[in-house]
């Protein structure tokens, strides 16, 4: 309750400076006379026509690709910062991403996500590369709660869309820009638009970026000269680029072709064993491990197809295949043991290839009258291959410890539709529904051995194939008292499938059925822009697992937890008047696990027999109580051009990374304020200053969901001073 009264105490006194600026004269009185441009409408097609932002009724933030770039947005990471509700973790070999508590929280072999992130309107089957798209962007959508109508089956927490910068048909457009900032990081950006006809364009877009480490390794031997140790885990190395044909041959058809490449290299995957000695000397490591690496890459096709084939209605299709490889070479036990010699020795490979077919096909209604009407139907062909060996202690010299290869498989489909009718000319009812349909397994060469990579199998995994069927949608009512109103009462359902793991352990499904009330607002004239939601989540099969062994993954056995509740409100507020930006926006969670007693392994809590643990009334996994995000700027004319200084400002609330929240599983609260000075020259260049963590905070941002006693941390970055150069044509 003290969150709430916080964040709407906090969203009317901003309501209220805006008013009384309008009010009272000065800059309102610019904003009133048109002499303030007020907040540019966002448009978003998430539900697969085009829409303003403030006319689709889900809690959604719709954030524009030069305000991404304004503020830094670079990754899932810093997204987060900008979207209440929004929880993302790079776990190394995986990444947890979770909207209001919903999506995935542990690295399980098969388990779904369960937030929808889409690259072009083509669906990204798994999380290793969520990260990789986040340049030379038109937008981003983030849609909050259940969208099983239109994203699917892996939307029960939500769904982000990320729409890359399209070709320009009219005219050569582009832009190149310069980042360098402590920590020796170079980044170099650009994008060239170029119409080789009235009816064909082209668009090339490229970003390549260098940076160091946070941390330093001093190596096994914890020698004071770190330049003598050449693995640096953390460092960063990547390539990025995107081509793009776009197609008109009529002014009924368009047709986009677009090939993405990603290469992102590190020497691994900095991470320290949870103890206070590490604690006390941050961004410090140890690792005896001389060989830690990561490196993903994946190469992507998509093509777009939109047709306006009659005038009542219209398709759009798209097709993408994606190939991807992610290697890591992990020092598990995060340290040396000649530096700390009661810490057991451990080493993780994990090489992991997959390929995806995913296709949708539309019809949208486009013609006049009270009905609008959209049906689809979409499809997923995903195979991926793991080889993962952990050896330790001993077995790392000897080549030896436990291997798996797991060869697994997920095919679905879905058709889906939804239907309006405005009643009056106020007031429109909706309902759509999708039947999802999906088969899920491993494939016989699956196998385990004891003996390292090159041994024989000792044991193949025989895992019925799982199928699941399931009915997701939605019913919901707008009232439009007027064009600046909307007011929306929804009830949603999503789903998540289930499966097995590769011991042959089964689990079902994950449901949330999302009952919802929302209004959104514009007033003086688009100055102001408000939106506000409530919501209340049953929660129901929340898939929870646990290896009774920690070094031996098959014994992971898989649990769903039912009667999960999940309850708060969301809030944004933006105001642009004279000159004076603004935006809050903030969410209260209340999200409580429901009753399950699953077993602690021995470790977990110095105990040296399983101990029981009943879940019932914790705090969701990555589902913080309260998060807050805000910032203030001021456009200043100067010489020719505009100085505009910034301040941004988020808080996160203390999350847990395992439901048996040992102390490493905690990751604490954090606030980060970010600083920008920018002068814009009406000759089209620009040059920004930033410091970014202001106050230099050190807070962990990522903790082991290890139950076994032996805990390890992340830290977020620290603070760095930097510019960026950029000129736009």
């Amino acid at each position: 309750m003290k969150y709430l009264l916080l964040g709407t105490s906090a969203l009317m006194l901003v309501s209220s400076a805006a008013f009384a600026q309008t009010a009272g004269g000065g800059a309102g009185a610019a904003a009133n006379s048109g002499e303030s441009a007020g907040i540019n409408e966002i448009i978003v097609t998430a539900e697969r026509r085009a829409q303003s932002a403030q006319d689709v009724p889900v809690s959604i933030v719709a954030i524009s690709g030069n305000t991404l770039r304004e503020r830094g947005v670079d990754d899932l990471d810093d997204l987060q910062a900008e979207v209440p509700s929004l929880s993302f973790v790079d776990n190394g070999n995986s990444k947890f991403v979770n909207i209001r508590g919903v999506g995935l929280t542990e690295a399980a072999p098969n388990q779904t996500i369960a937030v929808a992130v889409h690259l072009d309107g083509a669906y990204i089957a798994r999380e290793f590369t969520f990260n990789d798209a986040f340049f030379d962007l038109a937008g981003i959508e983030v849609l909050r709660g259940p969208q099983g109508t239109y994203s699917g089956q892996n939307a029960s927490g939500g769904a982000i869309f990320i729409n890359s910068a399209r070709p320009d048909l009219q005219e050569t457009t582009g832009y190149a820009e310069l980042t360098l900032a402590e920590y020796n990081r170079k980044q170099i950006s650009g994008a060239i638009s170029v119409p080789l006809s009235d009816k064909v364009a082209v668009r090339v877009a490229l970003q390549n970026e260098r940076r160091d480490s946070f941390y330093t390794n001093f190596g096994p031997t914890g020698q004071t000269d770190a330049n003598l140790v050449q693995s640096q885990p953390g460092n960063v190395e990547r390539f990025l680029g995107r081509a793009q044909v776009l197609a008109k041959p009529t002014d009924r058809l368009e047709l986009r072709l677009i090939h993405q490449f990603s290469n992102v290299e590190s020497d691994g995957v900095a991470r320290n064993a949870y103890n206070a000695a590490n604690l006390a000397r941050p961004f410090i490591i140890n690792y005896d491990s001389t060989d830690t690496l990561q490196r993903v890459e994946y190469n992507r096709t998509t093509g777009i197809v939109a047709w306006d084939a009659t005038d009542a209605f219209r398709v759009n299709a798209n097709f993408a295949y994606q190939k991807t490889r992610n290697d890591q070479r992990i020092d598990s036990d995060r340290t040396s043991v000649l530096v700390e010699p009661t810490v057991r020795q451990e080493y993780s490979v994990y090489d992991i290839r997959d390929r995806y077919y995913t296709g949708e096909f539309n019809l949208i209604s486009t013609g006049e009258g009270p009905f609008e009407w959209t049906v689809g139907a979409t499809m997923l062909d995903y195979r991926q291959k793991a080889y993962l060996w952990t050896p330790k202690g001993p077995q790392i010299a000897a080549g030896t410890g436990t291997y798996l290869f797991l060869d697994a498989y997920r095919k679905n489909w879905a058709v889906f539709g939804e239907v309006g009718y405005r009643l009056t000319d106020t007031i429109e009812v909706k309902v759509g529904g999708r039947y999802n349909h999906e088969k899920n397994g491993f494939h016989p060469e699956s196998y385990r051995t004891s003996g390292g990579p090159d041994a024989a199998p000792a044991s193949y995994f025989i895992v019925p194939e799982q199928t699941f069927k399931n009915f997701t949608g939605r019913a919901l009512v707008n009232w439009k008292p007027d064009s600046s109103t909307l007011v929306y009462a929804t009830v949603s359902k999503g789903y998540k499938p289930g499966g097995a793991a590769p011991g042959g352990d089964e689990y079902g499904s994950e449901t949330v059925v999302n009952y919802e009330l929302g209004w959104k607002a514009d007033w003086l004239g688009r100055a102001l822009q408000t939106s506000i939601s409530a919501f209340y989540m049953d929660y129901d099969g929340f898939q929870a697992s646990i290896a009774t062994d920690p070094d031996n993954p098959t014994t992971r056995v898989t649990s769903n937890i039912d009667n999960t509740r999940i309850k708060g409100v969301e809030a944004q507020i933006s105001t642009n008047i004279g000159g004076f930006h603004g935006d809050l926006s903030f969410s209260v969670l209340d999200a409580k696990y429901g009753s399950l007693t699953v077993f602690m392994p021995v470790g977990g809590f110095n105990n040296t027999a399983p101990l029981p643990v009943n879940l019932g009334g914790r705090q969701i996994n990555y589902a913080p109580e309260f998060s807050l995000s805000g910032g203030l700027a001021y456009d200043i004319p100067l010489g020719g051009g505009e100085l505009t200084p910034s301040v941004r400002l988020s808080h996160t609330g203390k999350q847990w990374a395992s439901f048996f929240q040992l102390p490493y599983h905690e990751i604490p609260k954090r606030t980060l304020v970010d600083l920008r000075l920018t002068y814009a020259a009406d000759s089209n260049w620009k040059l920004a200053a930033f410091v970014t963590n202001v106050f230099d905070k050190t807070y962990i941002n990522v903790a082991s969901t290890a139950v076994d006693g032996v805990g390890a941390y992340g830290l977020g970055a620290p603070r760095q001073f930097g510019g960026t150069l950029s000129y736009t044509f």
